[in-house]
């Protein structure tokens, strides 16, 4: 109950934080990554090998921004292994000329390759199952 005193005033108390969240990404980053990263990028479908590369682009921002390595490894980890929660694959083996066809429309193409490897070297553990599955 004493948390609703608080509703009223979300978006004041939630406002600084968020701004202070998106000042660390564009320090880390930079504001072009931080406002394109995930244009042009088609879902996992789309991509050979069902790479779900705009998870994998998301989770690397947030480990690479925000210190947020253990979170994005668990998520990245079940990529693949629990069906609909989290669809597509990993990035584990691609050509990268292949890859940059599928995501030519996106303003960062030819690095996509590059930061894919980097989020699966930091992030692949062993796969993982939910916990409701385990």
């Amino acid at each position: 109950m004493a948390a609703l005193a608080w509703y009223d005033r979300a978006a004041e108390t939630v406002a600084p934080i968020s701004q202070r969240l998106r000042a660390e990404l564009v320090r880390a980053l930079g504001a072009d990554w931080c406002d394109h990263w995930s244009e042009g990028v088609p879902e996992y479908e789309a991509i050979p090998g069902q790479i779900n590369v705009r998870e994998i682009l998301r989770l690397w921002t947030y480990a690479k921004g925000l210190d947020l390595v253990d979170w994005a490894r668990m998520r990245y980890n079940l990529l693949g292994q629990a069906d609909h929660w989290f669809p597509g694959e990993m990035a584990r083996d691609f050509d990268p000329a292949v890859l940059r066809l599928a995501v030519r429309s996106s303003p960062f193409a030819d690095r996509i390759p590059t930061v894919l490897r980097e989020a699966h070297a930091l992030l692949f553990e062993a796969p993982q199952t939910r916990l409701s599955q385990s």
